[in-house]
């Protein structure tokens, strides 16, 4: 372990005759704690904009040292855990230090400038989509951009529907990682995607029996909690298929499937399905083909909200290949949508606190989702030239309150902060804002 030092402590004393001598062994790691914080933060105006410190210390050790705010911009609080700002001024700033907790000397100070986007303007439809994992599948942003009058005419697209909002749509699913999300889907159970696509005319439509358990689950067959997360909310996709069989109703040409009781690809020849082989390895993350063989709208704004499940139990992560993928994303939605915005939403560095009934060492998480959001901020920040935007939604999560109890005064369902759902989707909800139009 790097810096390790060891401490021998001797304590001599005279017990019945006898010297007795004890050692007391133990190492002390040298500890630097840090902040985090990306170079701006999208504000909305008209509503509370929290900023939460446990998101963006360091907190291996969570009590040793503080962070205090100051700038220009006005507060309406600031206290030991958060500071708000009710009626945030575009092109403000803040300032983020780190305090020393013995000499209270400064260790550290950010400077974050305020964009302010600016809630319910605009008349024009303006299209939004938001692909990730199971914080998506439950729809956190539901209110802040759909229930409420924050952001008019909005219309998120996708194929699944957003979960108790009609004809509104994502792209969530449960427990996905980043690298799911560049992996074929097959499987009875694995939620369709149609991102990966083979190259050339072939367009690959998923597995028909998951699309026969989508009908099972829509009927109402099918009550596995498991199988129902996976194969709901599909509603739209299913007048694409034959409920029977579970392949393309009107297949075209070249149409491409999966049939996992044959163990093989079924092509579509003009005629008839047929078994086909394919060389998987040359499949690519195709944006622009998706949205061709949904007929969806191309989305003025793309965010993906992603790393939990990377990353939530591993501090010596390589982050290497998720950048990388992240890249791979971004350049495949601007060929499709050259004016659009593709943001990274940064994802919870708080996880909840460590007492709570799962058992999950939750303060190693909030470590390890630390590390993660520290890897994109100094991997994406200030990259907007090249079409990276942050926005930071894990800034809003509250580490001890926003967290739903059971009787016993316990945090259950982490590392899900369902009571602050409401308020996670603002930051999301005043990018839209600051840039539509633009």
């Amino acid at each position: 372990m790097k810096d390790t030092q060891i401490v021998i402590k001797r304590f001599c004393f005279t017990l019945g005759g006898f010297f007795l001598m004890c050692m007391s062994l133990w190492s002390e790691t040298a500890f630097k704690n840090d902040i985090c914080v990306p170079s701006k933060l999208y504000m909305l105006s008209g509503v509370e904009n929290r900023v939460y410190v446990e998101a963006i210390l360091k907190r291996w050790r969570p009590y040793n040292d503080f962070v205090r705010f100051s700038g220009t911009c006005t507060f309406s609080e600031k206290l030991h855990r958060v500071a708000s700002v009710k009626k945030p001024e575009n092109g403000t700033y803040m300032l983020v230090d780190l305090v020393n907790s013995d000499n209270f000397q400064v260790i550290k100070e950010d400077s974050v400038t305020i964009c302010v986007g600016k809630k319910g303007s605009g008349s024009d439809k303006v299209t939004v989509q938001i692909l990730g994992d199971s914080f998506v599948n439950g729809a956190f942003f539901k209110e802040a951009l759909l229930t409420q009058s924050n952001v008019p005419g909005i219309e998120m697209v996708g194929l699944r529907n957003v979960l108790g909002v009609e004809n509104q749509y994502d792209e969530g699913r449960g427990g996905w990682t980043v690298k799911k999300y560049f992996e074929i889907p097959k499987g009875g159970y694995t939620s369709y995607h149609g991102y990966m696509q083979p190259e050339g005319d072939m367009r690959y439509w998923g597995d028909c029996i998951f699309w026969q358990n989508c009908f099972r689950v829509k009927n109402g067959e099918i009550k596995d909690w498991n199988k129902v997360y996976d194969c709901s909310r599909y509603d739209r996709c299913l007048e694409y298929f034959d409920e029977q069989t579970g392949f393309l109703l009107h297949p075209r040409k070249n149409d491409l499937m999966y049939d996992s009781a044959l163990q093989s690809y079924m092509i579509y020849d003009g005629k008839q399905w047929v078994k086909t082989i394919i060389d998987e390895d040359s499949w690519k993350f195709n944006y622009g083909k998706y949205l061709e063989m949904w007929k969806l709208e191309a989305p003025q704004f793309f965010g993906q909200m992603l790393g939990l499940n990377d990353f939530r139990d591993s501090l010596s992560a390589d982050y290497t290949s998720w950048n990388e993928r992240i890249a791979e994303m971004k350049e495949s939605y601007y060929k499709a949508v050259p004016k659009g915005k593709f943001m990274i939403l940064i994802p919870c560095s708080t996880c909840g606190s460590l007492d709570n009934v799962r058992g999950d060492f939750t303060l190693r998480q909030n470590a390890a989702m630390w590390q993660l959001r520290k890897n994109i901020i100094d991997t994406f920040d200030n990259r907007e030239s090249e079409g990276y935007y942050l926005v930071d939604v894990g800034i809003t999560i509250d580490n001890e309150n926003g967290y739903r109890m059971n009787n016993e005064g316990l945090q259950v369902g982490n590392p899900h902060p369902y009571p602050n759902y409401p308020t996670m989707g603002i930051p999301i909800a005043a990018f839209i804002q600051y840039f539509r139009g633009r």
